[in-house]
């Protein structure tokens, strides 16, 4: 798989020096603090996915049909309290390029409900909505307009998928802080409004998907609760930066495969603003909304 020489970059693993002055901040008691203030977030995140070559592309011009690299994209805002993220309201929308696209729509043509899935995912910006303690959706490849309920899930369900780390969850964040390689003042970054935070703190490491699958509960559930002994040999960077106070602004991770499963490898840039307001209730819901393959990146190695 061809791919971009971005994970150094991805990852800011370029830091700068700490000055002599500089003193370590406490991720973990500011994501508490965080969470006794029943805090609000702005979330923008940006992702990028590899897929495998698909063969009929090989017989075309490489101009005319490039490999598959979705862009999932996700906005929104969410509240934290005990435990973490207890509501969210987000926005996700997936470019595929024109050539996967319409290899998508010819194998939905031929009864492939994956590829049917995917194909509505790329048609529209689809909704995800946790509030007291249930998952509402909307759009088309959760099955039409208006909001649909999908049942009771942790709020942080409608966050995270394309994301692996919940780092609002701090079973998840201390397990992470126990892996790192690199636990220093870092250089400038910017959060999900896009402003320079220039003081930050930086946090980098290595860990593999079982691991991670063992010690937080949010990725369990994100894979359903069982993980392929072959995903879970999955190795992925990680890193969280934080403003001065400890409270996180950028979680990025940055995975690869290689060839034999669906999703060869992905980095995800999740940004993150305080000091917002976010008023997020239950909506009026009709019927139940379905559970389409593809509305998140994980979703290529879950087991189902």
């Amino acid at each position: 798989m061809r791919w971009h020489t971005i994970p150094a970059l991805v990852l800011g693993l370029t830091v700068m020096p700490a000055p002599a002055h500089a003193t370590a901040v406490d991720v973990v008691g500011a994501v508490k603090r965080l969470q006794s203030q029943r805090a609000a977030m702005k979330i923008h995140q940006r992702a990028k996915a590899g897929w495998p070559q698909d063969p009929r592309a090989e017989a075309l011009p490489t101009e005319h049909c490039n490999r598959r690299a979705d862009a999932p994209v996700v906005t929104g805002l969410a509240r934290l309290g005990p435990g973490g993220v207890v509501a969210a309201d987000v926005r996700r929308s997936a470019s595929i390029r024109t050539c996967p696209l319409r290899f998508l729509k010819q194998d939905a043509a031929k009864g492939d409900r994956r590829a049917a899935d995917q194909v509505k995912i790329a048609s529209a910006v689809h909704r995800v909505r946790a509030a007291g303690g249930r998952l509402y959706v909307s759009g088309p490849a959760y099955g039409g307009s208006g909001w649909r309920e999908r049942g009771t899930a942790p709020a942080g369900s409608a966050l995270y998928g394309d994301q692996i780390i919940n780092a609002f969850d701090v079973g998840t964040l201390t397990f992470l802080l126990g892996t790192a390689t690199v636990d220093r003042a870092g250089g400038a970054v910017h959060d999900a409004d896009d402003r320079q935070i220039r003081k930050t703190w930086s946090y980098r490491g290595t860990t593999t998907f079982a691991a991670l699958f063992r010690a937080s509960k949010p990725f369990r559930h994100m894979l359903g609760g069982r993980l392929d002994p072959r995903v879970g040999e999955i190795s992925f960077m990680w890193g969280i930066s934080t403003d001065r106070t400890g409270r996180p602004i950028t979680v990025q991770t940055v995975w690869r495969t290689g060839s034999g499963h669906r999703l060869e490898g992905a980095s995800v840039s999740t940004r993150y603003s305080w000091g917002v307001k976010a008023a997020i209730s239950a909506p009026a819901a009709t019927g139940t909304g379905r559970d389409p393959y593809g509305d998140d990146l994980v979703d290529a190695y879950r087991t189902r």
